[in-house]
């Protein structure tokens, strides 16, 4: 069977990028930039008159958003005082995933993917949505677990982790933001951009929170087969955004059509490039975490008493 039907996703793709066809682009910030390449302004570094991208000079490039940066130092220095907190396995998940969110949203990699390259953008958000959330949930202590559920939000916390809930929100919001009309948009504008980001770790750390949590009794905790089965589902965005990617025989974002070049890569590849990213990490994050479970269900030491595997 030939597999270069993109599916229904990639004919929302082909009508989106139809949208954007012909309209004067913007760049990141907000102001009007003209089609030709070689006249773009020279705001980010690596950018000369030629229009070429230096990888070197993009290597070393770190944002100043002070947001990002005070946001992260916070997050830093709050940690000891949360209840129960210690300096254990527990404070450097949470460190881990305070750096990862800092490099994801400060480094060259959100200056090239906002700027260059699709495929790199594409990896911007799967570290946001998939990386970073699990590790800053793995960093909660028990008890300042307990005192978000006994407090004000707790209620509303078990109803956004719940599987069924997080995992729809986890598979509208990563396949919506890639319909190419609101891709491109956010890109042009700031706000927009910054939501999107934001809404990638909300629904990340909704989604993980079943996974990395368990509390006997409480509406999102699933069994080792659970797992397994929530874990398929949450490969289901990177299945029909990243194959639609990759399967899709034009580009569909207007914003990079005339940028991904500068750094040797046609339009069509780097997109192909950041399908392929999405569905292979994704589903090997899913897989890998899958399989643990599945282990966790063997008996023990080779014993033929699948009750043992309980102890």
């Amino acid at each position: 069977m030939p597999l270069a039907r993109p599916g229904a996703i990639g004919l929302i793709f082909r009508a989106d990028a139809g949208l954007g066809a012909g309209r004067p682009r913007t760049d990141p910030r907000g102001s009007r930039r003209s089609a030709e390449p070689g006249r773009e302004r020279s705001a980010r570094p690596g950018i000369g008159h030629t229009g070429r991208v230096s990888w070197v000079a993009w290597a070393g490039h770190w944002g100043t958003d002070p947001s990002v940066w005070v946001g992260c130092a916070l997050a830093l220095a709050a940690y000891p005082f949360l209840p129960g907190a210690r300096r254990d396995r527990r404070g450097l998940a949470w460190t881990a995933g305070v750096l990862v969110l800092l490099i994801a949203l400060e480094s060259a990699i959100d200056q090239v993917g906002d700027t260059a390259l699709f495929s790199v953008h594409m990896a911007q958000h799967l570290i946001l949505a998939m990386v970073a959330p699990p590790l800053l949930i793995r960093g909660l202590p028990d008890a300042t677990v307990d005192a978000i559920l006994r407090g004000p939000v707790g209620n509303g916390v078990r109803v956004l982790v719940h599987p069924l809930v997080a995992a729809t929100l986890y598979f509208v919001v990563l396949i919506g933001w890639h319909i190419p009309v609101f891709f491109d948009y956010a890109l042009t504008h700031d706000p927009v951009h910054i939501a999107q980001h934001l809404s990638f770790i909300a629904v990340g750390l909704c989604f993980w929170w079943a996974v990395v949590i368990h509390r006997e009794g409480e509406p999102w905790n699933l069994g080792a087969l659970g797992e397994v089965a929530y874990l398929t589902a949450g490969a289901l965005p990177s299945v029909v955004v990243g194959l639609s990617l990759a399967l899709v025989a034009h580009p569909v974002y207007s914003f990079y059509l005339d940028r991904s070049i500068r750094l040797g890569l046609s339009p069509l590849a780097d997109q192909r490039l950041g399908g392929l990213l999405m569905f292979g990490f994704d589903n090997l994050l899913m897989v890998g975490v899958a399989g643990y479970y599945l282990w966790r269900l063997l008996p023990p030491d080779g014993s033929d008493v699948v009750g043992d595997a309980t102890t």
